[in-house]
Parts: C-alpha cells; sequence; structure tokens
C-alpha cells in the first residue's frame, strides 16, 4: 500500500481563508500549505494584506493539520534570479521581513519561485548565478528547509536537469515538483531523475503544451498518473500529496481517494 498525506495549497490573502481550513480538515485533509501569492502583481496591496500574515499563521497552526509550506510569492518584487542586483536585493529584502515572522510557527518549508520571466537565453547564466547566491543567503537566515519550484516555459527549473544544477551544493535546499509545470520532459521522468531531492510536491493536470492547473485525469489532462504515481513511489517520497489545483476541496478528496484507490489496487493487491 502506498499512501501520501493529502494536502491543499490554501491562500491567506482569499475571502473565505479560516473557513477553507476548516473545511479541509473536516473533510479528511491532512495538512496544508500556506500561499501568500494572492496579490503578486500588486506590492501595495500585498504590503496591506500581509498586515494579516499572523493571524494566518495562528489559523493554520491551530487547524490540527499538518503545516506543510508556506508559499512566498513571486513575481518582479521576488525575483531572487534577477541579473540587477538591486532588483535581487529587493526580494531578498522582502524576505528577510518576514522571515523570522513566519519561522516562529514551524512549517516544515518555503516554498520559492526560483525566477520571474521571460528569460532570454543571454542572460540565463547570469540568472542561474544571481539565484544561486541568492539561495545560499537565504540558507544562512533560516534553519527551515527551501524547496525551488519546477516551472513552465523560459523561467529557471523548466527541466529537472537545470533543477539539479540549481540545488547542488547548497545544504538546506531542495525541490518542490509542480507535476504541471514540466513541458519539456514526462512529469514521471523528472520526478525520477529529482529522486531524493524532492520534499513537497504541487499536484495538478496538464497537456504538456502550457501549466493547467486542473484536477488530476480531467480528461484534457496528459499527465499518467499511474506513471507518475509509481515514480514517486519509486524514488521513496514519502512527503505531502499537495493539491494545487482547479477543483472544490470536496472534489479533491474525491479525486485523491480514487487515484490511489486505483494505484493500489493495481499494483499493491
Amino acid at each position: 500500500m502506498y499512501k501520501l498525506r493529502l494536502g491543499k495549497s490554501l491562500s491567506l490573502f482569499r475571502d473565505g481563508f479560516a473557513e477553507q481550513v476548516k473545511e479541509a480538515k473536516s473533510l479528511g485533509f491532512d495538512a496544508m500549505d500556506l500561499d501568500l501569492c494572492a496579490h503578486w502583481p500588486h506590492r501595495d496591496k500585498e504590503i496591506e494584506a500581509m498586515k494579516g500574515l499572523k493571524d494566518g499563521l495562528e489559523i493554520t497552526k491551530s487547524s490540527g493539520l499538518y503545516f506543510n509550506g508556506v508559499h512566498i510569492s513571486f513575481g518582479p518584487h521576488w525575483n531572487f534570479a534577477h541579473h540587477d542586483p538591486a532588483v535581487r536585493r529587493e526580494a531578498l529584502d522582502n524576505l528577510r521581513e518576514i522571515l523570522p515572522v513566519i519561522d516562529a510557527y514551524a512549517p516544515y518549508c518555503y516554498i520559492i519561485h526560483g525566477s520571474f520571466e521571460p528569460i532570454p537565453d543571454d542572460i540565463r547564466p547570469a540568472q542561474l548565478a544571481a539565484l544561486h547566491d541568492s539561495l545560499v543567503t537565504m540558507t544562512a537566515w533560516t534553519k527551515t528547509p527551501i524547496a525551488v519550484e519546477s516551472l513552465p516555459r523560459t523561467c529557471l527549473f523548466n527541466t529537472a536537469a537545470e533543477g539539479i544544477s540549481i540545488l547542488e551544493g547548497i545544504p538546506g535546499v531542495y525541490a518542490c515538483v509542480d507535476v504541471n509545470h514540466f513541458l519539456k520532459e514526462k512529469s514521471e521522468d523528472a520526478v525520477r531523475a529529482l529522486g531524493n531531492r524532492i520534499i513537497t510536491t504541487h499536484i495538478s493536470d496538464h497537456d504538456y503544451a502550457d501549466e493547467r492547473h486542473w484536477l488530476p485525469r480531467d480528461e484534457r489532462g496528459k499527465i499518467d498518473w499511474m506513471a507518475l504515481l509509481a515514480a514517486f513511489e519509486e524514488v521513496g517520497y514519502q512527503g505531502v500529496f499537495n493539491y494545487e489545483s482547479a477543483g472544490t476541496l470536496a472534489e479533491i478528496k474525491a479525486n485523491y481517494d480514487a487515484l490511489f484507490d486505483d494505484y493500489n489496487k493495481r499494483y499493491h493487491r
């Protein structure tokens, strides 16, 4: 029998956050991620919303759900890979301001986007070097593991091989595998390549043309979910199966139950 803890990314800055947390617990979810990304295009709104950060952390910590991760915001004000040191310093300053507040509530990990986009080929090496420096800086500020998310299109970590090169040699830095972000390789192949570097996940389906965030096994989706679960089991992944997908919480719970029931009937009779 192979089963992972069921989780869901819940946005602190959307209406009904506290009610969603309670509903997830009542439906039998095991874990949650606290998502801080809702206002990423509007820094002024984000600053205002951050005033509610401690309240959101209190709700999360008292929910009875495993506090798996905090998804740090992304975008132009959180670009840890920018080749302009001033832009990168703004991102690091924004992160350093909130890390001590969140660390007090002991999440399992932080999830970050390694870059923003688009990234032209001619500046990709400079952005990879800048991200390396940013990650080294971050690990000096917190003992909480940092998970760099796999991303689509021209973003950094758009293949497993590039992800491995980013993570290599930096203790405390791992991978958050977003399975609907792999556009250049099969998601199950990426999981096998990344192996024990994976400490958390984002789960949804897509069509290998772009990210879609559909529920797994959506009729439009192209991920082979039995192959993907087999890959997670092969590499020994035992973390949270954290949905970042369309669907109500009840639909996600039903999807998760059906997915793992099907897998275990096929492979663990």
